[in-house]
């Protein structure tokens, strides 16, 4: 069983190359169980998020996915992850569950959406914004930082977090960005 708060809040230098490695090893796997249960119909798309999938952005070393599946299917596809890949299932909401697990040493922390939920949107827009400003994902970071210092508690780390993410989302509605959604208001 992989608990969400069972790791410390602890920053590591971007290992980006290889956090994409794993970040594919791990789409596919999760792409081939959808398929496998007969959920392909229903798989929308798979992203890269969380800092991690930032170049040159510090993180805790938990590569994050988020999987979009059709609304409605979310517990299905949440439990066909946890049926053949392993991890513990987070049933949040109707919209949102999230499957941490591990493999080879690696955490990942899967989250399944349903289409119509903005979380996915906030982390697709929030990702593209630090992947093209760096004044801003060196702000990020350094609040990251600063946080990662003053908390163990992860819903502390991540509501000191959330000013800072609503400014990037103002950003990603502003700027010159071409999302296929409609970035959402706040996080």
């Amino acid at each position: 069983m992989v608990d969400l708060h069972d790791d410390p809040i602890e920053l590591v230098d971007s290992r980006h190359e290889t956090w994409v490695e794993r970040y594919e090893s791990q789409r596919k796997q999760v792409q081939d169980a959808l398929e496998a249960a007969g959920l392909a119909d229903s798989l929308r798309r798979i992203e890269h998020v969380g800092s991690t999938a930032v170049p040159g952005l510090a993180a805790k070393d938990i590569v994050d996915l988020d999987v979009v599946v059709e609304d409605g299917t979310v517990r299905e596809a949440a439990a066909v992850i946890v049926d053949r890949l392993g991890g513990t299932r987070y049933d949040n909401h109707d919209g949102w569950n999230v499957v941490p697990r591990r493999e080879d040493g690696q955490r990942f922390n899967v989250h399944v959406f349903a289409e119509s939920d903005d979380g996915w949107k906030v982390s697709v827009a929030t990702r593209d914004v630090l992947r093209e400003r760096d004044d801003l994902r060196d702000e990020y970071g350094a609040v990251k930082r600063r946080l990662a210092d003053e908390t163990n508690d992860l819903g502390d780390y991540s509501r000191g977090k959330t000013a800072l993410v609503e400014e990037l989302l103002e950003v990603a509605r502003d700027g010159d960005y071409h999302f296929e959604f409609t970035v959402p208001e706040s996080a």
